[in-house]
Parts: C-alpha cells; structure tokens; sequence
C-alpha cells in the first residue's frame, strides 16, 4: 500500500509540474548527474521536480517535489547552504535561517544584524508564527534517519527540500548538489561552472596524494556524553580520508553515515593511531579532553584540532571538499610540500 502510494504521489507531482506548460515543455529536461546519486532533478521552463532518494533505504523516496523556479524567498536550516547560496550570488533569495549562531559568513551576519535576513530561530524548535510571517517559497531542512516529519510546516503547503546532500556517496557526489540549488534558484550556468572547477581541483589533488609513500594511522572525533559517533569508511568524510591517503582506523565500518561506539571500543583501535582529528566549536586542548575523559591519556596520537567557532568548516568544506582535502593532504604527507590556502585543522 505505502509502495502504491509512493507512486500516486509522483505521478500527481508529475502533473503539477507539466500541466502548465505545452507540449515541447511537458516531458521536461533530465538533468545528468555525474556523481550524486540521492537526487533527481526534472527542469521545466519554471519549475523543478525534485526526486530525493532515502539515504537509509534507497529503494524508497525520501520526498518528491515540485518548485517553481527560480525560488524567490528560502528558509534555510543550515549555515552550509545558507553559505552556498551566497556563494552563488543570490543571498537576497535568503528570507530567513535557523540556527544562526553557527553562522560565519560576514555577509549573512551582516544582512542578519540589519535583518534583511531573518532569524528563525533554533531549528529544533521551530517558530512557526515567524516562519508564516515570512512566506517563504521553499523550505531548505537536513533530514535524519526516522524522522518524523516536520510537524506544522508541512500543513503550510510550502515544498520541502529536504537536503540529504550529507549523506551522498562520495565527497563530490555531496559537492554536485551544488548544481541542484544553482537549478533552483535559478543560476545554474554559475553552479555547474563551480562545480567543474571543485571536481577537477579534487581530481587532482586525490592523484597527487596517491604519490604519498605512506599512510598515517587517522583517528576522528571524540566521545560527547559518553559515546563516540565515528564516519563511516563509506561516507562522505570517510572517503575523503582515503582520497588524502590516510589509514583511517574506522574504514572498515560499512555505511554512508555515522556510528555511535564506545569509548572503549574506539581506544581499542586508537592505541596505536599517528594523527587525531578533532573538531571544536570554541578552542580545545588535550588537556581538556583527557579532563573529561582520563582514559582518552593513552591515545599516543598529535592531535589537530578545527576550531569552527574561528573557522568556516561546515560553511565550506560540504560543498568545496578541495579545501578539505587540500588541507589533510598538507598534514598527512608533508613531503608532498602543499601550501593549503584554506587551513582548517591545526
């Protein structure tokens, strides 16, 4: 029953978005995708179909939807596409973002203060008075494995953009989501023109750590209440690990997500680690780290430490994963003599 009702809903999306156009306009344009493999795109002259795949169950959809185009007005749940979408030169399409304490893109803070873009609030906690104020064209959320739904915003009739992008299968299968927000808001020579030049810096960058003559034991993150949620090897994150030519003591962990383990089974693997990738919002020693958990002494790695409250790591890397790799590629094999100019881990 849910299958037939997948399918009814397509087709009544499919209607929608082809009913008002003639008949060279009804079969609408596919667009190709080089590497995402989340997302379908259908363009007509002014609307989008967007299919998105569940990332956790691929044989079924996430969401299907309908947009006109280009979007006007977006709520945005997350610094990274708010960021995006001002790369690509259209911040005044922003009408409002949530979370915006984790936002460090000068020009937004800017329009922010001036509020000539909104703040909605946290995005856990929706303010559902401002986000009818606003009226926005589209909603832009991070979706999560079962959630359940979003409450009051889906009776506002508003499409839903759900921006599994993180959960792509590579790092530039993420970065190519670039070309699907270039297709909505309407300035898609820009974005597939920034695409091609993160693909091909990316390419590059990957063949030249293959010339590494060895692979530094990685170790990631740290324990948060008492568990250590660790990338998998088949995440995004987990292969641009492998592409900086690292030995990530977690690669052999199936998935395109994250999974949560103990302390004690993270030490296990980390006793004998080279490198220890942290990231922090505020700045972060190893002193405190072992405050808070003394078992974390014995961990023999250097640890690195991304300070995201200084810089713009989840406002950049998502959707440029050169400057990440850039980055790694300096720390990893320093004999291959990269001068990063985007250092994040330090």
């Amino acid at each position: 029953m849910k299958h037939i009702n997948l399918l009814l809903l397509i087709s009544l999306i499919l209607v929608a978005c082809s009913g008002k156009h003639n008949s060279a306009d009804n079969d609408g344009e596919v667009v190709t995708m080089r590497h995402a493999r989340l997302v379908k795109v259908m363009k007509y002259a002014d609307k989008a179909r967007i299919d998105i795949l569940n990332p956790w169950d691929t044989t079924k959809y996430l969401r299907s939807i309908c947009v006109d185009i280009p979007v006007q007005r977006a709520a945005i749940y997350t610094a990274t596409h708010a960021s995006l979408v001002a790369e690509l030169g259209v911040a005044d399409r922003i009408g409002g973002v949530f979370d915006s304490k984790y936002i460090t893109n000068p020009n937004i803070k800017n329009a922010l203060a001036t509020k000539t873009i909104r703040d909605l609030g946290a995005s856990n906690v929706v303010n559902i008075e401002g986000v009818m104020d606003l009226n926005p064209d589209l909603f832009m959320p991070s979706p999560y494995e079962n959630q359940a739904g979003y409450g009051r915003l889906e009776q506002l009739g508003i499409p839903i953009m759900e921006c599994a992008d993180y959960m792509e299968v590579s790092p530039l299968a993420r970065a190519e989501w670039i070309r699907v927000y270039g297709i909505l808001f309407g300035v898609e020579e820009r974005a597939d023109s920034l695409f091609n030049v993160v693909e091909k810096r990316y390419n590059d960058l990957k063949s030249l750590a293959g010339k590494a003559r060895n692979k530094p034991r990685l170790l990631t993150e740290r324990p948060v209440s008492g568990t250590w949620h660790v990338p998998c090897g088949g995440s995004t994150t987990g292969i641009l690990y492998r592409d900086a030519g690292a030995d990530y003591i977690f690669s052999d962990i199936e998935g395109s997500g994250a999974r949560a383990l103990s302390i004690e089974k993270v030490l296990d693997k980390a006793i004998d680690a080279d490198l220890w990738l942290v990231k922090s919002f505020g700045v972060l020693t190893q002193q405190q780290l072992t405050a808070d958990y003394p078992l974390l002494q014995h961990i023999p790695a250097r640890l690195l430490v991304c300070n995201t409250e200084e810089v713009a790591f989840f406002e950049e890397t998502p959707f440029h994963p050169e400057y990440l790799l850039e980055n790694l590629i300096a720390l990893f094999h320093p004999e291959l003599d990269i001068k990063p100019q985007h250092v994040y881990f330090k």
